[in-house]
């Protein structure tokens, strides 16, 4: 996509429905096959993961594309703990029962790889602008899998939706567990990859791609390399 192709409308399409980081990329898929066990549940996690997307991939396009990339890993962390601690701060003193429904999955979102790859392949690469499209146009997708999911499972697990009962339906407690949320993710990801064959030919060639750190086209950003040169520089002056 060329600079001047760049909309927001096309790289949703592109990045979160062609490209979906779940379905395709299989990125975050933790939180979606352990927590999204509900409506409510999915719901809170799209909302932190939305946040965290934008404010990360901002910031990153922003301060961050002159610092080394290991110093950024940790940036990263620093921000995703910056929105979810205040959300499990709130849910706790609310005595929410998705705070104990999430359990550990909620500030596991804090070292989220879906952000800190996006950031590293994308915002310290491109504007500003660019990046906050990236950071919805992915988040979108990721939100729409995250909902679904939990909205699929909710009514087969449990038989309710939104925690009110269906009639004459209790549900199987199976697609509860993980790997019931992995059953339905493939069978999502297999429906979305008929689909985009079919509407979208060309762009369904690149579906097999994946995100990519190469290492070594950016040696002088790792950590490895900050301590190779640190080590190396000691032993000379020893």
């Amino acid at each position: 996509m060329s600079k001047k192709d760049v909309s927001l409308k096309k790289m949703t399409i592109l990045g979160g429905y062609i490209r979906n980081p779940v379905l395709v990329h299989v990125m975050g898929i933790c939180p979606v096959a352990a927590a999204a066990t509900s409506l409510i549940n999915a719901l809170v996690l799209a909302a932190v993961s939305f946040v965290s997307m934008v404010f990360c991939e901002v910031t990153a396009s922003l301060f961050l594309k002159k610092c080394p990339r290991w110093v950024r890993t940790a940036i990263y962390i620093i921000e995703g703990a910056a929105v979810v601690f205040p959300v499990m701060y709130f849910l706790e003193r609310a005595e929410s029962p998705v705070f104990t429904s999430l359990g550990i999955y909620l500030p596991l979102m804090v070292m989220s790889s879906f952000n800190s790859i996006h950031c590293e392949k994308y915002a310290v690469k491109h504007s500003v602008k660019e990046s906050f499209f990236d950071a919805v146009a992915s988040s979108v997708g990721y939100s729409a899998v995250l909902i679904g999911v939990g909205f699929i499972r909710e009514i087969l697990g449990s038989g309710r939706i939104a925690g009110f009962d269906i009639p004459v339906f209790n549900g199987f407690s199976g697609f509860l567990l993980p790997c019931g949320g992995l059953f339905i993710i493939g069978v999502i990801a297999a429906l979305h990859k008929i689909a985009v064959i079919r509407k979208y030919p060309k762009q369904a060639k690149g579906l097999e791609r994946r995100f990519t750190l190469d290492e070594s086209s950016d040696d002088e950003g790792t950590f490895t390399y900050a301590v190779k040169t640190r080590f190396a520089k000691k032993n000379k002056t020893d």
